[in-house]
Order: structure tokens, then sequence, then C-alpha cells
């Protein structure tokens, strides 16, 4: 079962896996949303994070203290997450500006809603490696929008559990796509996409997306978007 952020269950519901946090304020609303689906959040054993950017990482100490949970990343995120180094890459402040006006709302509702768009440094317990596993799920090294962004894959499932690795029809686009003003290198991204595709899913989840692809297509759909990553660059 999947929720967002993702919940993967592992030994049944005492043994939960979650992929990426979310802004701060939001983590009420996640409490809530686990406990709908007949969760308790408490039992979150592995927090898996597929890269730095905040919104995937700014509630993740705060659930580390409620849950007890080892905290997941790629090693080359590890550091980012940290802030030893400090990470390096897009997006800066006039870029989030940039994108909050383009979807139309200005700064003042965004820091009303989220508040900071600062993090905490987070320790990472666990680092990870293309093709390690954690329980069910295969660790997919899926670099360009940060360089240690990683994918879970379930083959059991047949599901991509993507991250940001490519985003669906959002900011006024159309279909899968990877913004270049957010990401370090959208052709690397396209690499990265292109690699996906020859995976066996039907399930598409990604944490920016109208709606998840949840039928054969969708690695026809994520190699035409790699296509056209590789093709603007």
């Amino acid at each position: 079962m999947y929720i967002t952020p993702y919940i993967f269950v592992e030994d049944g519901p005492q043994d939960l896996t979650l992929i990426d946090s979310c802004f701060r304020s939001d983590l009420p609303k996640l409490v809530n949303r686990v406990q709908d689906e007949g969760f308790d959040i408490r039992n979150v054993k592995r927090l898996i994070l597929t890269h730095t950017h905040v919104d995937h990482v700014q509630s993740a100490n705060e659930i580390k203290s409620i849950t007890g949970a080892k905290v997941f990343s790629h090693w080359l995120e590890a550091g980012f997450l940290s802030n030893d180094p400090p990470y390096y890459g897009p997006p800066d402040h006039s870029t989030v500006l940039s994108i909050m006006r383009k979807v139309g709302v200005d700064e003042d509702k965004v820091n009303k809603k989220f508040g900071s768009l600062g993090r905490d440094p987070v320790a990472v317990d666990h680092i990870l490696s293309d093709g390690d596993s954690i329980g069910g799920l295969k660790v997919v090294h899926t670099p360009g929008h940060t360089p240690g962004h990683i994918s879970l894959y379930s083959e059991q499932d047949k599901a991509l559990i993507g991250g940001d690795f490519l985003f669906n029809r959002v900011l006024g686009e159309d279909g899968l796509f990877l913004p270049r003003e957010v990401s370090i290198d959208t052709k690397l991204g396209g690499v990265s996409a292109r690699r996906v595709s020859r995976l066996n899913f039907d399930k598409l989840l990604l944490a920016h997306q109208k709606e998840p692809e949840l039928d054969s297509s969708a690695p026809k759909k994520v190699d035409q978007a790699a296509e056209t990553l590789l093709k603007k660059n």
C-alpha cells in the first residue's frame, strides 16, 4: 500500500517504511493520513529520504523522534542532509519565488503555510548504494534532480516510487518532465529516466504529480521523457 509521502508495508502494519517526509507544518496532516489508512506512524521503522530538498526532509528529525525510525539515504546525499557540506545545487531562494509566482502563490502565503523554507541537519543512520535492498524495496540511483537522488523499486508490486526523478503534469507542463530550474543536471536525469524505463513496473508513484501512472504504459512514458530530456541538452 502507498500513500503520499509513501508508506511501504513490509511484514504487516507493525513494520512500515516511510519514503520521504514533508514540511514540518504538514506533519500533523501526514500523521492523520497514515491513521486514516489504518496505520500508526509510530510503527514506521525506516525513513528513506530520496534526496536533500527541504520539501522531502524538513520533518525528518521530528518523525525520527516520534517513531525511533532509522534514516536511510544514498551515500552521495548523506553529507548534504547533514549540511556537511551544504548542498550546492538548485533551487536558490529566487528560483523558489519564481516557481511560486508561476503557480500563482505569493511568498507571504507560502511563509504562512509552511513557515521557514530552511531545515535542520539530518543525520543518516544507513547509507545506500545503487542495487541495495531495504526489505522489499530495491535502491535505484537516479541522479539528475540531485546527485544522490534515489528511487525505490518493488519488483513484487511492479511499483516504482520515484521521488523527484521526474515530475508529472504539474507547473503547467503536460506529461513527465524534469524542471531545469530545480535540478542540478537534467541531461543526467534523462539518463536515469532511460535506465528506469527498462524496469518492469505498472505503478509510477512520484512526489509531484497530478495523478500517478497506473498501467503498463508507464515505462514507455518514462522512456519518452528520457528522450525529450536528452534531446534538450
